[in-house]
């Protein structure tokens, strides 16, 4: 069974591969011996995941290179710190949120998912093998509890709002790709420490039955599990992962 989990030479594309999450799974996955391909506009080489020609010329360069597409994972989203620089505006009361700010959320967060997707399905299609992993959030799942921030922020409207939008998303691929033995699942965790102040650590670790933010790596699993052939009969699911937020 232990050759069920295994990631060795499987080819997988990792959206927004130098961010937070994104460098996770990129090292893990590398780690265990896959070939991983990095779409960020990020790093040595740029991809635009929001420009359809450079995406599908990646996807191209990709295809070229190793011969095939194991695995991709949404990994790219626009989501501010609480607290950072950028949540000055990304946390604004509703009714004055930036519709600029809307649209360009959206644009990365759910609509360069879509884009991605179909650059890649017709190559898993015709390999009539395949997994790809979007990446969600608890808040797709339950509302914001705007109490743990500080007065006068509230949770990014935009980015509640995409992420409830990848849920439908990876629902639609999974029915749309499963006569092709394509999988498509998706991954809905809850908050990983990133520097957070200690005050709002607290606050999150009270809406959760383990009482505490996740640790980076401990989405590694989730991830292995999702792309390997441990999960050959999985599609069309939502894999929580929010030390039990949404189940209280």
């Amino acid at each position: 069974m232990s050759d069920a989990f295994s990631l060795a030479g499987k080819v997988v594309i990792v959206t927004g591969g130098t961010g937070f999450l994104g460098t996770q799974w990129v090292t893990f996955l590398r780690n265990q011996g896959a070939e991983v391909v990095v779409f960020d506009v990020q790093g040595d080489t740029p991809v635009d995941i929001t420009d359809a020609t450079v995406v599908q010329a990646a996807v191209d360069n990709a295809l070229e290179e190793y011969g095939r597409i194991d695995g991709l994972i949404h990994a790219a989203a626009m989501d501010a710190v609480p607290g950072g620089a950028s949540s000055a505006t990304q946390f604004s009361p509703y009714e004055e949120f930036p519709m600029e700010l809307w649209e360009r959320e959206f644009k990365v967060n759910l609509t360069a998912a879509q884009l991605v997707t179909q650059c890649v399905a017709p190559v898993m299609k015709k390999a009539k093998s395949g997994s790809i992993i979007f990446i969600a959030s608890d808040l797709a799942i339950v509302a914001p509890d705007n109490r743990i921030y500080e007065p006068g922020k509230f949770k990014d409207i935009a980015y509640v709002s995409s992420k409830a939008g990848v849920l439908g998303l990876m629902r639609a691929w999974s029915a749309y790709l499963g006569p092709y033995n394509v999988r498509i699942n998706a991954l809905a965790p809850g908050g990983m420490y990133n520097g957070h102040a200690p005050e709002f650590v607290e606050k999150v670790g009270k809406l959760n039955m383990l009482g505490r933010m996740a640790k980076e790596g401990e989405y590694n699993g989730a991830v292995a599990f999702l792309l390997s052939d441990a999960s050959s009969y999985i599609t069309g699911s939502t894999l929580v992962i929010d030390g039990g937020r949404t189940a209280w």
